[in-house]
């Protein structure tokens, strides 16, 4: 999830706890601090963003979303979140401060970003593999916009920051759960369509309340397509499955390649040469698509000695050209 709607969500959970001062009076310390080190603790993990890799594939894939977005790192991430909070309001009380951080820490910044559709690696170190439920896309506004109104009338309207805040809070909750049900009913609806198929899932499409993007496994490809509340799944696109031998062995075994593998659940994969003897791998991801083309892929440029030479995510075109391709998919048009 984006790190404004993280913010905001671990602001809204420290307002969880009944504050100690009666309600229009000022704010105890013990209060302010319990509203910082939830809001610190929301935004913490993502300062793995900071950290060096080797290329921007590694960092997209390994570097963020490390350990410090794992469960076992959870506690000592709210510790820090605490210390700091604690700096700043010196004589407020540890626990209740501590306890808010590890909330704000769990549900605002580890449930979201597992609620998205890129994946967190949440047993870390004890597994790598990357979970996700597919509810929401890394920004959503549906999401962000109840927060922010209750933000912003907390701040207007001291007298009712606690109630504004929780408002705001129901409001993103109900809306995330209606698109974890919503999710499941087109889920049954895309495997009524393809009842042989070997696996089926429902992705969240951008800008889209009702419309999601499905792929659906069948023996030798995907049928990638749309699919809205009570109306047939909308075939868009057919792609052949790669091949178990679609990269050589000793490319595969290449650890930025083996990550960017790991990483698409749907792997569209190609091999080119390159100049200067190099090879060029692009591997996308299907659960990335508009009309059935993959919008996302990393590209590694492999030296003969198989060095990684170059990598980089390409995202299907700019800003405007996604916008474009969007608008001109079914129900894609305001």
């Amino acid at each position: 999830m984006d790190n404004l709607t993280h913010g905001l969500l671990g602001l809204a959970l420290g307002a969880l706890r009944r504050p100690e001062a009666p309600a229009g009076s000022p704010l105890s310390v013990t209060d302010k601090a319990v509203l910082l080190g939830s809001f610190l603790a929301s935004e913490l993990p993502d300062l793995d963003t900071l950290l060096p890799a080797a290329n921007s594939v590694d960092h997209a894939l390994r570097a963020h979303r490390g350990l410090s977005h794992a469960l076992a790192f959870a506690p000592l991430v709210a510790l820090a979140a605490t210390g700091l909070a604690l700096l700043v309001f010196r004589r407020s009380r540890f626990l209740p401060v501590y306890l808010s951080s590890l909330l704000a820490l769990g549900v605002a910044h580890l449930l979201p970003d597992l609620w998205t559709g890129w994946g967190t690696r949440l047993l870390l170190p004890f597994s790598d593999q990357r979970l996700t439920l597919d509810w929401t896309m890394v920004v959503d506004p549906f999401v962000t916009l109840p927060l922010l109104a209750g933000a912003v009338w907390a701040w207007r309207h001291r007298g009712q920051w606690r109630r504004a805040l929780l408002v705001g809070l129901a409001c993103a909750a109900a809306y995330v759960g209606l698109r974890g049900a919503l999710q499941a009913v087109l889920t049954s609806q895309v495997r009524g369509a393809w009842p042989t198929a070997e696996r089926v899932q429902v992705f969240p499409a951008w800008f889209s309340l009702t419309t999601w993007r499905y792929v659906a496994v069948l023996p030798s490809e995907y049928v990638a397509g749309s699919v809205s509340p009570g109306e047939p799944p909308r075939e868009e696109r057919r792609l052949p499955r790669p091949a178990p031998d679609a990269l050589p062995a000793s490319v595969r075994a290449v650890p930025t390649v083996h990550e960017a593998l790991a990483w698409a659940r749907f792997p569209v994969i190609s091999s080119a040469p390159g100049a200067r003897g190099r090879t060029v791998v692009r591997i996308g991801d299907l659960r990335y698509h508009l009309r059935g083309e993959p919008t996302l892929a990393f590209v590694l440029e492999l030296a003969p000695d198989l060095s990684v030479a170059g990598a980089r995510l390409e995202r299907g075109g700019n800003a405007r050209e996604l916008f474009e391709r969007w608008r001109a998919q079914p129900g894609g048009k305001p």
